[in-house]
């Protein structure tokens, strides 16, 4: 780690894992053993969004919206669902790379804002190309 808290990955260590300048990592820190795992994500060309969904609690919900994105060619990155108020509100939020899709985001997001069990959108770019 340098100065400036920035975890440096030695060069052959990136060529070895197909690691570029760009290349988004998840982190995920385990506590107990005091590790922390870094898990490539998206390449340096991918368009990475955050969509933050909240929706009707009801069998069929999560595969709705799912289904939207994949039609217009979404590739999901990483979830997490979780219920607000059991059969009545939950939230899904999303990573996922727009890059493959076929249209710009703000359709995908008025296509999800016109399923009937979606409350709200809302979409935040994590890495633009």
């Amino acid at each position: 780690m340098d100065s400036k808290s920035r975890v440096m990955i030695p060069s052959k260590v990136r060529d070895l894992l197909g690691l570029s300048s760009g290349t988004i990592l998840m982190l995920i820190a385990d506590t107990e053993t005091r590790e922390i795992r870094m898990l490539p994500l998206a390449n340096a060309e991918s368009k990475v969004y955050q969509l933050h969904i909240v929706m009707s609690d009801k069998p069929g919900a999560l595969a709705k919206v799912a289904q939207v994105l994949a039609n217009y060619g979404v590739d999901l990155l990483f979830t997490v669902s979780k219920t607000i108020r059991r059969e009545e509100v939950a939230e899904w939020t999303i990573v996922a790379d727009f890059l493959k899709s076929n249209v710009d985001e703000g359709k995908i997001v008025d296509a999800l804002k016109k399923l009937d069990i979606v409350r709200e959108v809302k979409i935040v770019s994590i890495k633009k190309k």
